[in-house]
């Protein structure tokens, strides 16, 4: 009798252990702020050419943004306002220049040296 009511327990405790080990914490966390930022960051999204002659994509999805330079796979940054997105390690930024409609003319990718 014991074995049967412990059964239903350890079945649950095995379906909530897997799928909290799917993903880290950090990546469960949304990154993109409320409703209205959001419709101001999807008018980010796209590829933009950077000074330096990089490609910078921009990924806005329902709970995440994603930045990516070049052809590195999209990285999980934060995004802090709707013209400025953070590197996860916070040393880089994304600043994001906006036209009089909402949509962005260009971007400045902003990083911090480490001083030793």
């Amino acid at each position: 009798m014991k074995t049967w009511n412990l059964r239903p327990l350890t079945l649950s405790a095995a379906l909530l252990a897997t799928l909290s080990l799917t993903a880290p914490a950090s990546a469960q966390e949304p990154t993109v702020p409320a409703e209205a930022a959001r419709s101001m960051l999807r008018l980010a999204q796209g590829e933009y050419l950077l000074d330096d002659g990089r490609t910078l994509r921009v990924h806005v999805g329902a709970r995440r943004v994603g930045v990516g330079l070049d052809e590195s796979p999209l990285e999980a940054w934060t995004a802090q306002s709707n013209e400025l997105l953070v590197s996860p390690d916070g040393m880089r930024r994304v600043r994001m220049f906006r036209n009089g409609d909402g949509s962005v003319d260009r971007v400045a990718l902003e990083t911090d040296r480490v001083v030793r």
